[in-house]
């Protein structure tokens, strides 16, 4: 349980910081128009994707496993991920899914 709490909590800190520093490359005064304002939030989700994908894949990889006779902890099935597929085809599948679904989502 502590761990599905840990990667929601980081991934929540990474958007909150990113669309404020987004806010501000987009403008220096703090009243937005409405499109800036999507802009922003279509430029967080963009930066959370980075975080959000690896996390959520994890996720599901536990997920699918409960209950299961070899119920293995997130550190097998990121060691069993990253020796099988490497970084980039094993933790990060899925990023430009998460990608086109994070800039609408919270750019709306």
């Amino acid at each position: 349980m502590a761990s599905p709490l840990m990667g929601i909590a980081a991934v929540n800190s990474l958007l909150f910081a990113a669309y404020n520093v987004s806010k501000r490359a987009i403008s220096p005064f703090p009243d937005l128009t409405l499109p800036q304002i999507a802009l922003a939030g279509s430029m967080a989700g963009a930066v959370n994707s980075v975080l959000a994908s690896p996390v959520e894949l994890f996720k599901i990889r536990m997920q699918g496993q409960y209950g299961a006779a070899t119920d293995r902890r997130l550190s097998r099935v990121f060691r069993d991920t990253w020796s099988a597929h490497g970084f980039k085809r094993g933790v990060m599948r899925g990023f430009w899914a998460t990608v086109a679904r994070e800039i609408p989502a919270y750019g709306a």
